[in-house]
């Protein structure tokens, strides 16, 4: 019986150290979970995330990487309010002119893409009532750019090495590469997240983790995202396909004087640490929190004078947008529509006795994978102010997309931009004077 009591009094203590070493495995676990710096890393990789699945959204056309598309901006623009004050004050008429003039214009863009041959295509011809205004080429081949200007360049200028389709191979798409480069940001951005960075405190409902950069500490911590960027050989090559000088990339304290120190404040509910609030804190006591409630996503915009609210609230394909002011007055709404092939956003936006009605539609159709398909995208305004039009009209692009990617241009007469005289220099800026003193005449 003695040693039946002395087993059991063993087989306790050691049960007793075992719920010991659970409570506390499980205490340090829990712990680390609410931490600041696991919170941070957490948060950072979750709109990452977001931000790749908005890239998955896009419809697939088979031709995102090879392909030909031609299209035509046709502009319908006016102005009763710069109209009236033309009249008035010669001053004016430049902007009444301008409007008018961007009406009279036929725009025309070629772009194409071959990125098994590695060549890039793109011409823009502008005309102004049936006059050339501005025709432009820019080629990328054998790893070379080049440029014309028709009036300027009588043959294409050599611009030096481009480095765009090293990024690019048979098994790799630029989606694939933006979520490549995206991934390695979010990484770069938790591995580089120092602890003196980081602190918590608490106030009658939340734990809150707040992140605190200084304008020193931006350009350190942005400097080192940099600095992974570079030492990554696939986020180099994509990088520097698209600035051929992202090797010598640097941010200095220059480049965000006047930022201040920011503030990123993450709300944690005490009992489960799950983020319930994001606030970003900048200078002048402006903040931009986040946070759900019901159903809905609410946005808040505050600044010193006043304060912006935003309802978000998403359905299927449709999300609505609520916007109010600071006295729960509303300022209007904006609507997003999405399917795989159609594009909708309508805003009715109203501020004291100004309105703006903006609408934005854009549409694939006669979709045939990998061969071809129409687009065309919209824009639609009207500002008014006091009863008076200040801006109505619209903006069309329609375009066609197929998979001819053959590029006829002759380069063996180009010459080298260096060489480029200062009376060319002078004729480029006499170009673009012209150009502009043509649409405000």
């Amino acid at each position: 019986m003695e040693k039946a009591k002395k087993k059991k009094g063993k087989k306790s203590i050691i049960l007793l150290f075992i719920l010991g070493l659970m409570l506390i495995t499980v205490g340090s676990v829990l712990a680390y979970l609410s931490s600041p710096s696991y919170v941070s890393k957490t948060v950072i990789k979750e709109f990452s995330q977001k931000a790749i699945e908005l890239i998955g959204n896009r419809v697939e056309t088979g031709l995102e990487d090879n392909y030909k598309t031609t299209s035509n901006i046709k502009i319908n623009l006016k102005s009763d309010y710069f109209q009236a004050l033309a009249t008035m004050d010669p001053s004016y008429a430049m902007i009444s002119n301008l409007l008018n003039n961007l009406s009279n214009t036929e725009n025309n863009i070629t772009m194409i893409q071959d990125k098994e041959n590695k060549k890039l295509f793109l011409n823009l011809d502008s005309k102004l009532a049936g006059q050339s205004l501005l025709n432009t080429k820019y080629l990328v081949e054998n790893a070379t750019a080049y440029y014309s200007i028709d009036g300027i360049t009588s043959t294409y200028v050599n611009n030096g090495n481009n480095n765009y389709f090293e990024s690019l191979n048979s098994t790799t798409t630029t989606n694939e590469n933006t979520k490549y480069i995206i991934e390695k940001i979010a990484e770069s951005l938790a591995k580089n997240l120092e602890d003196n960075y980081l602190s918590e405190s608490y106030n009658n409902e939340y734990k809150i983790i707040t992140i605190t950069l200084t304008e020193k500490d931006i350009v350190t911590y942005i400097n080192k995202v940099i600095n992974d960027l570079k030492k990554d050989d696939k986020a180099n090559k994509i990088m520097t396909g698209y600035n051929a000088n992202f090797s010598k990339t640097k941010i200095t304290a220059e480049d965000i004087s006047g930022i201040g120190t920011i503030k990123v404040n993450i709300y944690l509910d005490k009992l489960l640490s799950q983020a319930k609030i994001y606030e970003l804190e900048l200078k002048d006591n402006n903040k931009i929190t986040s946070s759900k409630e019901d159903g809905k996503e609410i946005i808040e915009i505050i600044s010193e004078d006043e304060k912006v609210t935003l309802e978000i609230r998403s359905q299927g394909e449709k999300t609505e947008i609520s916007i109010k002011d600071g006295n729960n007055t509303s300022l209007g709404t904006i609507t997003i529509s999405k399917t795989s092939t159609n594009y909708d956003i309508v805003a009715n936006i109203i501020s004291e006795e100004t309105s703006l009605d903006f609408g934005y539609n854009y549409q694939i159709t006669n979709l045939k994978k990998g061969t071809s398909y129409d687009s065309s995208a919209t824009m639609t305004m009207k500002i008014t102010a006091q009863d008076t039009t200040i801006l109505d009209g619209n903006i069309t692009i329609t375009g066609q997309t197929t998979n001819d990617v053959t590029i006829n241009e002759d380069t063996s007469g180009s010459v080298l931009a260096s060489s480029l005289t200062g009376t060319q220099s002078e004729l480029l800026q006499q170009k673009l004077s012209l150009i502009i003193l043509s649409l405000m005449s």
